[in-house]
């Protein structure tokens, strides 16, 4: 490496630990990478533009991560990693069994609002690059899997004791996840078909996600029973 180049890269390093306080050159790189992916796909992004968004060289992007591929494998599994996490629902709060379902609905569609572009990034990746389903296996099936189980057992008590419609976990948490991606999935269509304003975004998300616990919360609900004592009014 010459001397000027040397410069440059220490000097890179000085300047984004000035404008990103608290963080790595590479993890300002992991950051720059991850909104590049997440805008464009992994096909059309250029390691040239990760570099001139996170500041650095191209040199410098090729030594901590070497290729586009390794790269975008980490980046690919953090968010990955950020949505299997958000399965975990709040079974283990002293709480009626239909209040644990409306936060967990609740939980989910808030991480996917704050997180809009993960559910298209992932399908579009795993459509892409068929490759890419192993990853997605073996970061969010353990944790789904863990999560279905834990709501079977609290489901069985419920249904034993006629409180809920005898359901499985799956279905249960299959409706929840289907439902919450496909409402920001599909978001500006419905907010054009709907005839939605830009700046009504929030309102509209916020009805969206009532109307979702409310079809899950129905779909547990003993017919004619009304849910039990934990029917949520």
């Amino acid at each position: 490496m010459n001397a000027v180049k040397y410069i440059c890269q220490q000097l890179t390093i000085l300047l984004n630990n000035f404008v990103n306080p608290g963080m790595s050159t590479e993890q300002v790189i992991m950051a720059a990478a991850e909104a590049e992916f997440m805008e464009k796909g992994f096909a059309a992004t250029k390691t040239t533009a990760i570099a001139r968004r996170a500041g650095v060289t191209h040199a410098m992007l090729h030594y901590y991560f070497r290729t586009k591929e390794n790269l975008f494998d980490q980046v690919f599994r953090k968010k990955l990693q950020l949505m299997a996490e958000s399965f975990y629902m709040v079974f283990d709060q002293d709480i009626p069994f239909l209040e644990k379902i409306r936060r967990g609905v609740t939980m989910h569609f808030d991480f996917l609002a704050a997180n809009p572009r993960l559910p298209l990034f992932v399908l579009r990746e795993i459509v892409d690059n068929p490759g890419r389903e192993e990853s997605v296996r073996e970061v969010l099936l353990p944790v789904f899997s863990s999560a279905v189980a834990r709501l079977q057992t609290i489901l069985d008590a419920e249904i034993a004791r006629g409180g809920v419609a005898p359901v499985t976990a799956l279905e249960v948490t299959l409706n929840m996840v289907s439902m919450n991606v496909f409402a920001f999935a599909s978001l500006p269509l419905t907010m054009m078909l709907s005839g939605t304003a830009a700046s009504e975004r929030e309102r509209f998300l916020e009805t969206r996600k009532e109307q979702i616990i409310q079809q899950v919360l129905a779909r547990l609900t003993t017919p004619g029973g009304g849910g039990g004592d934990n029917a949520l009014k």
